[in-house]
């Protein structure tokens, strides 16, 4: 849908599956529409689909295969503009102009759920997914991306790690399975440290600081420190399944649980 931001009302809808007939991930399609210029990039269909923002119109789709989960992910690489598209098997860099495939890495996970954001520093962009796949630096300076490490340090099941000052900071291991808060170096994949009684959780960052969201309903703030965890605050929030990130705007953090409860608490 396109909406007028003032009144609610419909500019134009579509149908983007029946229009271009790709196959539906098993969870849907997960990742947020991405605007580039004036353009809309969805991740639907093996390598994307763009349509003209104003219209709704399909200027270019991709093969019908099924997606991946993550949001296309614009990047700039030796004065190269693309997106970062996963599909179920491979992540991959596309033209937003034309949608032609400028660079493919096979990256096949169980249940091709290839769903946390990859985050670019240099030409280094890192990827990670969970189902004990684990997570690899890839650099993309030449045609061709090699990897610098892979590991399973990190198994990002759906949601993105954060990069502060050379260093990742995201959670580690499936919701169902053994997890944990953990910060490693982004170069080298070292760990650094290991938050064990944080558990699954969410997280964004600002000033310095980690906003997590533990998947039972506690919202901590703890410093970005690569030397060790150290939590400010840490007050239960809600209950039930909270796989949402935390959301900071004006001084306040709203959350949210799978049931559709939000709270907004002040952190002012």
């Amino acid at each position: 849908f396109c909406f007028d931001a003032a009144t609610g009302k419909v500019i134009w809808q579509k149908n983007i599956q029946k229009e271009t007939s790709a196959d539906i991930p098993d969870w849907g399609y997960a990742g947020s529409p991405l605007i580039d210029g004036d353009k809309i990039i969805l991740n639907v269909g093996k390598a994307g689909t763009a349509l003209d923002k104003a219209t709704g119109k399909t200027v270019w789709t991709s093969d019908k295969a099924s997606s991946g989960y993550c949001t296309p992910y614009p990047i700039t690489v030796n004065g190269k503009a693309q997106v970062v598209l996963s599909s179920s098997r491979a992540y991959k860099g596309v033209d937003p102009t034309n949608g032609s495939v400028l660079w493919e890495h096979t990256w096949s996970t169980s249940y091709g759920v290839n769903a946390a954001d990859p985050i670019l520093n240099g030409t280094k962009l890192f990827i990670s997914s969970g189902y004990n796949k684990g997570c690899a630096l890839l650099d993309l300076a030449s045609a061709t991306p090699t990897e610098v490490w892979r590991s399973r340090v990190m198994k990002n099941q759906f949601n993105s790690c954060v990069l502060i000052d050379g260093h990742l900071y995201g959670s580690d291991g499936d919701y169902d399975k053994v997890n944990s808060l953990k910060c490693i170096d982004f170069a080298t994949g070292a760990e650094k440290w290991n938050a064990a009684d944080v558990g699954f959780c969410s997280l964004m960052a600002t000033d310095g600081k980690l906003i997590i969201m533990t998947a039972k309903g506690e919202l901590i703030i703890a410093k970005a420190s690569a030397a060790k965890f150290e939590p400010i605050s840490r007050t239960p929030l809600l209950t039930g399944r909270c796989w949402s990130v935390p959301v900071l705007a004006n001084g306040r953090v709203y959350v949210r649980n799978a049931a559709g409860e939000v709270v907004c608490a002040s952190v002012k």
